[in-house]
């Protein structure tokens, strides 16, 4: 490892851990570009992801939808990489790979699965729509159009079409997810050229970014490529603070009464979350999935499957985010008489919990079951690319990738019946009724 450092010691400085019994390397380009390689010795085939730390939370009103709207123009071409239709997808697939991004409220992450021999195809790709997109008015006008049809999509779902109206009515003027992660058409429709240059230049930048390479490399060859195609970019964004947000949890909702389209009655209950770094946080995603989201949960067992009472719990945000966000879990039920019978089911067990404890076999169960999935999950590049990409996003140190069990490991009984009485308390939840139309 010194001879290595040596040789790059005017460009690179080193650190080494492991993550699943896999060693770990990362360092920083001079550019600000964070490189972490995990060398996973199995397979022909690796997974390359660039996560960008830019999301929704970085839109103003008048660009609503642009972070989305740019995974799909990444796609469009660059200086050296152009060429009809989505130039990166056929690139890609033509290596013998396959790609997709996606974007959330923190964050835009492109990853792709490739032979490892493609990988500086790859890298010459990515860099170069790092530092040489194509933003002209035809890729505005084709990709605005393609996210307008995913917005009419959405539309023609009944419960995407209800989840629009509620969200609409969620939280409070000022707050970084205060507008869905798809935007608004009408405002998407209203970009311009210039819009979409100034938002590139600003986060679309070597310093405010993450590349994660998993599987069957060598970190030397890897970092060598890195600095060779990534290098050169020398564009940079000052650093970004962090938003001043609105207390949501001494917030009223707007509305708590709505209507749907379809022979439904749903029930949704927005439980004000802490964000990462908060005290309580992994204390909230515990309790949360114990009593409603993973499928062996208190409610899916007693409400869904026991007294078959609700279709089923559909979890509808995210468990991680910088900022405190409304928890949504909406319980889809017949819509006929006697539905409130689920609602006095759920107090009376997160009463109980309150009163006398969580049950500890429980929490032993479900951590069991957890260690287990992860263990199947650790066969695949893109899930151990993309827990790094987690830690480094959300906590700043990609060896805190399995952090969240660790925490989990610790939680007490008592410690969730102190967070059931802080954040599920029944006096205190917030319940949407959306009763049906029909």
């Amino acid at each position: 490892m010194k001879r290595i450092i040596s040789v790059f010691s005017l460009l690179l400085s080193v650190s080494f851990s492991f993550a699943y019994e896999y060693p770990v390397f990362s360092t920083v380009l001079s550019n600000g570009l964070k490189v972490i390689v995990c060398e996973r010795p199995t397979g022909e085939m690796i997974e390359v992801q660039l996560w960008y730390k830019v999301g929704s939370k970085d839109e103003v009103d008048g660009i609503r939808g642009m972070a989305h709207l740019f995974e799909h123009m990444m796609f469009r071409g660059s200086k050296n990489f152009q060429g009809e239709g989505s130039i990166y997808l056929d690139s890609i697939e033509a290596l013998g790979g396959t790609v997709n991004a996606y974007t959330s409220f923190d964050r835009t992450v492109y990853h792709q699965t490739i032979p490892k021999e493609k990988i500086i195809n790859v890298f010459k790709m990515e860099a170069d729509r790092m530092d040489n997109l194509i933003l002209n008015q035809n890729t505005l006008d084709v990709e605005r159009q393609v996210v307008g049809e995913e917005l009419r999509n959405g539309e023609n779902n009944w419960f995407q079409r209800m989840h629009n109206v509620v969200y609409d009515q969620l939280y409070p003027t000022g707050h970084p997810y205060r507008v869905d992660v798809i935007g608004y058409l009408d405002q998407i429709v209203s970009f311009t050229t210039k819009q979409c240059q100034d938002f590139y230049d600003k986060y679309y930048s070597p310093n405010n970014a993450v590349l994660i390479i998993v599987g069957n490399v060598k970190y030397e060859d890897v970092f060598a490529l890195a600095e060779k195609n990534f290098g050169v970019i020398t564009k940079q964004i000052p650093p970004l603070e962090k938003y001043k947000t609105p207390d949501i949890f001494s917030d009223s909702l707007r509305q708590y009464e709505y209507s749907v389209d379809f022979p439904v009655q749903i029930y949704g209950y927005m439980i004000p979350k802490p964000a990462v770094g908060d005290s309580d946080f992994y204390k909230f995603l515990f309790l949360k999935d114990l009593l409603f989201t993973n499928p062996n949960s208190v409610f899916n067992k007693e409400i869904v499957q026991d007294m078959q009472a609700a279709y089923q719990i559909s979890p509808l945000s995210d468990d991680w985010s910088l900022y405190t966000n409304y928890c949504e879990l909406y319980i889809i039920m017949q819509a006929a008489p006697g539905n409130v019978k689920v609602k006095k089911a759920i107090n009376t067990e997160i009463q109980s919990i309150i009163d006398e404890g969580m049950d500890e076999q429980i929490m032993k169960d479900y951590l069991q079951n957890l260690k287990a999935q992860r263990t199947l999950n650790l066969y695949q590049n893109d899930f151990i690319a993309s827990e790094l990409g987690m830690a480094e996003l959300y906590t700043g140190d990609f060896q805190k990738y399995d952090e969240m069990i660790n925490a989990f490991e610790k939680i007490t009984p008592e410690q969730l019946q102190q967070t059931a009485t802080i954040y599920f308390n029944p006096e205190k939840f917030k319940v949407l009724n959306i009763k049906s139309t029909f």
